[in-house]
Order: C-alpha cells, then sequence, then structure tokens
C-alpha cells in the first residue's frame, strides 16, 4: 500500500505543469523570511521568434496568458492611486493632468549632477535579478513568469516596484502594472500607471508618468522611452526643477529628448510660469549639466532709448577639452545686425588665451564700427613668462557699444606685449606698447618698440654692509607730434640708460638708522628735438648725471596696550619718521632742452630736497581659531612734505618763493570688518588752500545692509559724488542702488538700481536691472540714455539674460575674513 501511494506521489509530481502559492501560505511563509527567486539564467542561444517583444505589438498568446491580460486589462482605474491616496479620474487616465503635481515621497536634492557614463551593454548572462512577490507563478512552457501582490525586481542600480509584472525569462521582456514605482541609485524614482521593461539591459518604457530624474530635475510625460541609465525621450512632456502641485515654472514640449548630465533637445516647447505660457519655441536646446556642450544658447532680449529694442543670439561650440568658441549675433532695432565671435583656449597648464572680435554697420549713423580684443598667456622655456594684449577698435566704438563705464570714458586702444624673467635678486623685462587715439579728431600715437629693462635689487656686496641695486634699460620711443588727424609729424627715438647705485646702512641706535646712498647715471640719445625751431631733428647726444640721497629713520616709538579681550587681546601703536634728503647737481644744462619728454628717466634734472614724513600705524592682534591669533595692520596715516632747498635759496622775492610741495594727507583703515574708511588729501600751504581731498566711507551696521559714499574733490576740476545702498531682505532678495553725481555740473552722470532674487533653495532666480546715463553716441537720442536689463535663472538648467553681462557701478562689500 505504501509502495502505491508513493507511485501515485511521483506521477502527480511529473504531471503537473504549474504550481501556486496561496495567499495565506505566502504570507505566513514571509512572516518569518523574505520569499525570493532568482531568475534562472537566460538561455540567449536559441533561435526563432520570442513569444512576447518590448516595443512591438504583441503576438497571439496561449489561452492561460491571455486570460491573465485579459483579466489585468478589466481592472478599473482606481487600481492606481496618486500619492495622497486619491484614485485617478476618467480624464487622468486617458491624457496627462495640465499641471505638475509631485507627491511627497519625491525628496529634493541641491547637489549638482556629474555626468554618468552612457550605459547601453546589456547585463552579462548569469547577472543576479531578484523578484519577490505574494504570488508567483509559471508558464507551460516556464519560460513565462508571473508574480502579483508587492512585486519587487531588484537589478542592478534599479529597482521596480509593481502590483502586477510578467517576465518572460527567454527575451529578458517584462510588463509592470499597478502602482509602478522605479528607482535608482542615482535619485531617480519615476511612478507611472504601465511600464515595460528588458532584465537584461537598461532599456524600457513608461506609461502616464510623473517622478523625479537624478537628485533635482522633476519630470511629467504621456510616455517616456528609457534607452539607457542617462538617456530617456519624452512624449507630450513637462521638465522642472521645482517643486509643488503648480511649479513656478516649467517647459512644456511635444517631445523631449533627454541625457543626464548633459542636454535637452526639445520640439515645439513652451516655457510657463505659474502655468502661464509666456514663450513659444519650436524647437531648442537647454543645458543641464555644468560641462561645456555645443549648442543654440537661449535667446535675449532688451530694450533701450537709443538702440530701441535688441534681440540677441549665440551658438556655443565646444570644440575639444581645451577650446571653444561663441558665435553671436545680436540684433538692436535702431542700429542694425551686430556678429561677434569669441573664442577661448588653454591647451595645456602654461598657456591660456582668449580671441574677441565684433562687428556693426550702423544704420543710425551711416558708420561701420569694429573692435578687437585678444589676450595670450605662456609660460615659455626656462621660465620666461609672455602676457601679450592686442586692443584694436574703430573710432568711438567704446562710447556707442559698451555698457562698461571705465570702457566708455576710454579716449585710445592700448596694445602690449611682455616677456619677462626673474632670477630671485634680479628681474628682466621686454615690453612691446603701442596706443593709438580711438578719437575721431585726434590721432595721438604712442609706441615702445620695444623696451629692454634689467633691474638688480638692493643686495649686500661680499660681506660688507655696503649694498648695490641697478636699472638698465633700452627703449625705442615712437609718437606724433602732431595730434591733428590730417598731419602726421613721426618722431622715433631710441634712449639706453644705466643707473647704478651703492648704499649703506648703519643703526646709530636701536631705534634710528641712517641710509646713504650713491647712485651714477649715464643717458644716450639717439636723436634730439628742438621744440622752438618747429621740432627740428637734432644728431646723438647723451647725458651724464649722479645722485646723492640719504635717510634718516627713527626714533621709532611705540606702545602695547592689553585690551583684556578675548577676542582682541592686544592692540600696538607705532610711530615712525623718517628724513629723506635727495641732491641731484647741474650738469649738462644744454643737453636737457633737447630731450623729448616720455616718462620720468627724461624728466632727470637739478635737484636739492628735503622730505619728511610722519608715519603711525596701529596694529592689532586678533584670534582666528581656537587659540591662534593673527597680526593685522588697521590703520595706517602718513603725512609728509618736501622742501625745495634751490627754491628756497634762490635770488627771487620771498613774494614769489615757494619752496615747500603740498601738504600730504593718506589715511587707510579697516579697524572693523564691517567698517572701511579712506582717505588721501593735499594742501596747498602757499594759497593756503585745500588741493584735493578724495574719501571713501563703508558702513555695514548689520548684515543684511551696505552703504557706501565716496567723494572725489580736484579744486578747479570735475568734483564727484558716488552712492550705493545694498540691502539684502527676505529669503534671497536683495536691492542695490548706486548714483554718480558732478558736483561742478550739478547732474547725476550715471544711476543705476538692481533688484536680484537669488535663493538658492528656489528653482530660478532672476535680476532686473535699470541703467540711466549720460548719452556718448554723439547725434543719437537725447542726452540721456536709459536701458532695461533682465536675467532669468532656471536653476539646474541655466539662464535667460538680456544685455552686457559687465559689473555695473554698484560699490560691493568685501570682507576682510
Amino acid at each position: 500500500m505504501k509502495i502505491l501511494f508513493l507511485v501515485l506521489g511521483i506521477l502527480f509530481t511529473l504531471t503537473s505543469e504549474s504550481f501556486s502559492i496561496g495567499q495565506e501560505g505566502m504570507r505566513s511563509y514571509q512572516s518569518s523570511q523574505e520569499k525570493a527567486l532568482k531568475l534562472p539564467e537566460l538561455d540567449k542561444g536559441e533561435s526563432g521568434t520570442p513569444d512576447w517583444q518590448w516595443g512591438k505589438d504583441e503576438r497571439p498568446l496561449p489561452p492561460s496568458e491571455l486570460q491573465y491580460l485579459e483579466a489585468e486589462e478589466e481592472a478599473p482605474a482606481a487600481d492606481w492611486f496618486w500619492a495622497n491616496g486619491n484614485p485617478l479620474t476618467t480624464n487622468e487616465s486617458l491624457a496627462m493632468p495640465r499641471s505638475l503635481t509631485f507627491p511627497n515621497w519625491i525628496q529634493n536634492g541641491d547637489d549638482p549632477i556629474n555626468r554618468p557614463p552612457e550605459e547601453t551593454k546589456s547585463q552579462p548572462a548569469g547577472q543576479e535579478v531578484f523578484l519577490t512577490a505574494d504570488h508567483m507563478t509559471h508558464g507551460n512552457n516556464r519560460n513565462l513568469l508571473w508574480a502579483w501582490g508587492k512585486v519587487i525586481i531588484r537589478l542592478d542600480g534599479r529597482v521596480i516596484r509593481a502590483d502586477k509584472v510578467k517576465v518572460n525569462n527567454k527575451t529578458g521582456n517584462g510588463k509592470a502594472t499597478g502602482h509602478v514605482i522605479i528607482t535608482q541609485d542615482d535619485g531617480t524614482r519615476l511612478k507611472s500607471k504601465k511600464a515595460l521593461f528588458n532584465i537584461n539591459n537598461q532599456q524600457g518604457k513608461l506609461f502616464e508618468t510623473r517622478g523625479r530624474l537624478g537628485e533635482k530635475y522633476y519630470i511629467e510625460g504621456k510616455e517616456i522611452t528609457r534607452y539607457s541609465k542617462n538617456h530617456y525621450k519624452v512624449q507630450k512632456g513637462h521638465l522642472t526643477t521645482c517643486e509643488g502641485k503648480l511649479p513656478d515654472w516649467l517647459f512644456e514640449a511635444e517631445s523631449m529628448d533627454i541625457v543626464m548630465g548633459d542636454r535637452v533637445l526639445f520640439t515645439n516647447g513652451v516655457f510657463k510660469i505659474r502655468d502661464i505660457p509666456i514663450l513659444y519655441i519650436p524647437i531648442g536646446y537647454l543645458p543641464i549639466d555644468r560641462e561645456r556642450k555645443s549648442g543654440l544658447l537661449i535667446p535675449s532680449f532688451g530694450s533701450g532709448s537709443v538702440g530701441g529694442a535688441s534681440f540677441n543670439n549665440a551658438y556655443y561650440w565646444a570644440i575639444n577639452g581645451h577650446s571653444d568658441a561663441t558665435f553671436g549675433l545680436d540684433y538692436s532695432e535702431q542700429r542694425g545686425f551686430k556678429p561677434s565671435i569669441e573664442y577661448r583656449y588653454t591647451p595645456n597648464s602654461h598657456t591660456t588665451g582668449s580671441l574677441n572680435a565684433s562687428f556693426i554697420d550702423d544704420k543710425a549713423t551711416d558708420s561701420t564700427f569694429w573692435k578687437v580684443d585678444a589676450i595670450h598667456k605662456q609660460t615659455l622655456p626656462n621660465d620666461f613668462k609672455f602676457s601679450g594684449k592686442l586692443d584694436l577698435e574703430s573710432e568711438a566704438f567704446n562710447r556707442n557699444f559698451n555698457d562698461s563705464t571705465s570702457q566708455r570714458a576710454r579716449r585710445n586702444s592700448d596694445s602690449h606685449a611682455t616677456i619677462t624673467k626673474n632670477w630671485g635678486s634680479s628681474s628682466l623685462d621686454i615690453l612691446t606698447r603701442y596706443r593709438d587715439s580711438s578719437q575721431s579728431d585726434s590721432d595721438q600715437t604712442f609706441a615702445q618698440l620695444p623696451q629692454i629693462t634689467y633691474k638688480t635689487q638692493k643686495q649686500s656686496i661680499g660681506d660688507t654692509d655696503f649694498f648695490f641695486s641697478q636699472d638698465s634699460s633700452f627703449t625705442s620711443f615712437l609718437t606724433d607730434l602732431d595730434s591733428s588727424p590730417d598731419v602726421d609729424d613721426n618722431f622715433s627715438v631710441q634712449r639706453f640708460d644705466f643707473h647704478p647705485r651703492i648704499s649703506y646702512t648703519t643703526k646709530i641706535a636701536p631705534w634710528l638708522a641712517f641710509t646713504p646712498s650713491l647712485g651714477l647715471r649715464e643717458t644716450i640719445y639717439s636723436k634730439g628735438l628742438d621744440a622752438a625751431d618747429n621740432n627740428k631733428r637734432l644728431d646723438f647726444f647723451t647725458r651724464e648725471s649722479f645722485d646723492v640721497s640719504a635717510s634718516l629713520q627713527g626714533p621709532r616709538f611705540e606702545k602695547i596696550f592689553d585690551l583684556k579681550n578675548k577676542y582682541t587681546p592686544k592692540v600696538k601703536h607705532l610711530i615712525e619718521p623718517r628724513i629723506t634728503y635727495n641732491y641731484i647737481p647741474d650738469l649738462d644744462e644744454t643737453d636737457r632742452g633737447k630731450i623729448k619728454v616720455f616718462d620720468g628717466i627724461d624728466t632727470v634734472s637739478r635737484r636739492s630736497t628735503i622730505t619728511y614724513s610722519l608715519t603711525q600705524r596701529i596694529l592689532q592682534k586678533e584670534r582666528e581659531k581656537g587659540d591662534n591669533f593673527n597680526t593685522r595692520e588697521v590703520l595706517r596715516f602718513d603725512i609728509s612734505q618736501t622742501i625745495d632747498l634751490i627754491e628756497a635759496t634762490g635770488s627771487e622775492t620771498s613774494e614769489n618763493k615757494r619752496p615747500f610741495s603740498d601738504l600730504r594727507f593718506d589715511l587707510d583703515s579697516r579697524l572693523y570688518d564691517n567698517l572701511e574708511l579712506n582717505f588721501d588729501s593735499t594742501f596747498d600751504v602757499h594759497e593756503n588752500v585745500l588741493k584735493t581731498f578724495n574719501v571713501e566711507l563703508g558702513v555695514k551696521p548689520i548684515d543684511s545692509l551696505y552703504l557706501f559714499f565716496e567723494r572725489r574733490f580736484t579744486r578747479n576740476q570735475e568734483t564727484f559724488l558716488v552712492g550705493t545702498v545694498d540691502w539684502t531682505f527676505g529669503e534671497g532678495w536683495r536691492i542695490q542702488g548706486t548714483t554718480r553725481f558732478d558736483e561742478k555740473e550739478k547732474v547725476f552722470q550715471e544711476n543705476n538700481f538692481s533688484l536680484l532674487y537669488d535663493n538658492p533653495c528656489k528653482c530660478w532666480g532672476f535680476k532686473f536691472d535699470i541703467v540711466e546715463r549720460n548719452n556718448l553716441a554723439r547725434g543719437l537720442g537725447s542726452d540721456r540714455e536709459v536701458k532695461y536689463l533682465l536675467g532669468i535663472t532656471l536653476r539646474g538648467l541655466g539662464s535667460l539674460s538680456t544685455g552686457n553681462k559687465k559689473k555695473l557701478i554698484h560699490r560691493e562689500f568685501k570682507s576682510i575674513k
């Protein structure tokens, strides 16, 4: 009898073609341990058409499989819920909702995305794939696996959760329905109604999906195709970095091709703010990383009272890893098209440079304007360093088309190149420079072609207390003696100057030092100039001279104050007087009249002066971290004046003598990080008037407010006032206002206003600038010019901007910490 039952059991096992685990039995089993099924290794060598293929219409299925799928299609829409627990409505089952709704399970991430490598290779055979579920069953041929009830599939780098799953073990194709959630180790979390996938590779397709790509890109799409870990294609979808049911901004497009860490290509795109359509873009490109990528940049818009409405386009070309270029085509309503190019290169760690060029055939003035700038820096063999700048422009280009205040005020171009070499105590400098006027009513020219300078720093002579130093230079000058644009009177001269010096320092007392020095000077000129005889050229000549100086420094007074403060325990006050005598004899007076003056070497003449100064310094000992202290100079105040002994002892009457120079005051201070006060002034002791007075005052009474005031005064010349208010308020809001006022003309030369919103916790920011200033473009519009500049930052996608990105005249707080 036992044998009979044994035989019957064996026959029952062999004839059984499927098995089922009851719900109660599975839950009882899983209460003690998780039920895991390791899918068998896939047989990829068999030929024939698979029973079910991803991405194509399914072929007729066996009755048992068809019955399963029919039951699946008959499931009500309420089988799939949003994260808030509400079921899908009928409309939501057919089409995606109009606005984004991101559930609470999507975490916000602010970390930048590093571009991961594309993964297109299939998983190697035998890679482990784990599936757990409440219920599982096999098809008749054991190639098909059905699972339902809390299904979890764990793959390499991703997890699929669903209510029901079907997997073809032979092809690797699978289908998941009901509460489908797909997560990846890069932070991606997508929730969809239905998904097709393949356990052998990275590919899949999701339907009616919303969620997050990576750590910060929120997406919604009717159909999302996954080609790899990084590559997605979205049909009828949205993309944003904003959270919430109604995002602050989003891009809606008919189709989007997304490569994470790279870019988004889209067609029929609409940019929306709070679900309100703002801008339609038929086809476009969006960067979604920080790396350099070729493509069209987002166009920008602007408006001005002189140029009218403007539209700027640019194409960025990432040529290779060490060079790139930007091609621009800007359009101004009143002035026309302005093409431009910017090329940048860094072929190695020792070389860098850039080239900028722009051109415009100006409709407003019927003139052609152009500008070319280039910068090149390179470390040459034997540690020589090269630095060059090419600065060429047509007449008044900067005045018409540059937004930088300093550039608009320039009246000449300045191109130069230098080669330098340092040997510790000596240096070699080779300079070429060419300056040319950019004004139509002048052709002033100045050139140094070249200037070679060799300097030896002060160094001891053997074991003695004597020191040697020298300056030697050779220069070839070129200039136009007549600045009229219709007349050229070029004058070229070569000059060689040799100036060695010997000095000796002795300590008369620990607090008193005396340093005399003697210098010899030989200067050779290839030709001279007789200005009294219509700039007649003169022959070769030389100039010889010597100079004597003596410096007495001290006595030095100092006092240390113990403040008994744990952050600033001590302060030192120093008083350092100094007296210096300089003497140059009256030699070669006749030859000095032949010299065309270019720099300080040419102005060397008879001299006998005494300069006296008093310097006060305050040093402050400050705590940094822990028990570490740092000593900082918080205040320096200099008073100095020079007396001309030749003038004082001359034969002129006392009323005509002016032996004393202007009395000079100079203060630099930073007593506290939030207080800066600097000023310099000169006082004419003979006329008893203030000749110059320049002051800067910056105060930051609280962390959110910075106030700056500057006044620059020169007697009988222009006097300017500059004031800035910089206020940060709320979360990321900032207002800046700056004005520049001409006291003499009683007019505001320039006014700048900026409103900035830049909250790093938000998905967007903007900056709005208003520039109102004098119109330097002659003959165009009124005497005043107004510009409106707008910049919008879409965090994670890049920026929309208008106008020039150069800084305005706002003064900003710079901390010393």
